[in-house]
């Protein structure tokens, strides 16, 4: 247990202060967080834009996950250099994610979806019906049949943007198309 709040010299004594931090020592937590924050705020801040409203949160996540993965940290880097890695991937995570809820908020606006439900014209009873039909689909089918059906990606487009093999977004398509049918079929307003 640390009884002064030391910043620590050598990586054994990094280790030390981030294991102590992870089993619940508040001061080696403070001291952990004191030393590294400055640091970790201007990597996240210049990924992100310095007046980004999720910086502090991103922040909060690094901090986080250091003590969460801390059994993991091995000394090959400074605790500094190894927090900045987590700071990266946890922003360029951030980043990403906000990415995809933009091109997903952009698409509804193209398709129509997500308007409010007070909407005075004739389209809306359909657009709530593809609303309500996509709902039913998994997440994986959803995005498949989006990008391909109503953005007009081709699988190999869709592969990059998503990691996954053609054969299996040919099969999640398929799946996709049937299952909409179906849904269809049952509900045909």
């Amino acid at each position: 247990m640390h009884l002064v709040e030391d910043i620590p010299e050598s990586p054994e004594q990094e280790r030390e202060l981030l294991l102590s931090a992870s089993a619940g020592d508040e001061l080696a937590s403070r001291t952990l967080f004191r030393t590294h924050v400055g640091r970790v705020h201007r990597r996240v801040s210049r990924i992100l834009g310095s007046n980004d409203p999720d910086v502090e949160d991103v922040v909060q996540r690094v901090f986080l996950a250091a003590l969460d993965s801390a059994p993991r940290f091995a000394c090959r880097s400074s605790l500094g250099t190894w927090l900045l890695g987590i700071a990266t991937r946890k922003a360029l995570d951030e980043a990403r994610a906000r990415k995809r809820r933009q091109r997903f908020r952009t698409l509804k606006q193209r398709v129509g979806l997500g308007r409010p439900a007070s909407r005075p014209d004739v389209r809306h009873g359909a657009l709530s019906q593809a609303e309500r039909l996509l709902a039913e689909l998994s997440v994986e089918q959803r995005t498949v049949f989006l990008l391909h059906a109503v953005e007009g990606h081709t699988f190999a487009e869709i592969r990059e943007l998503t990691g996954v093999g053609i054969s299996t977004l040919h099969a999640r398509l398929k799946a996709a198309r049937r299952r909409l049918d179906a849904l269809n079929l049952e509900d045909p307003r």
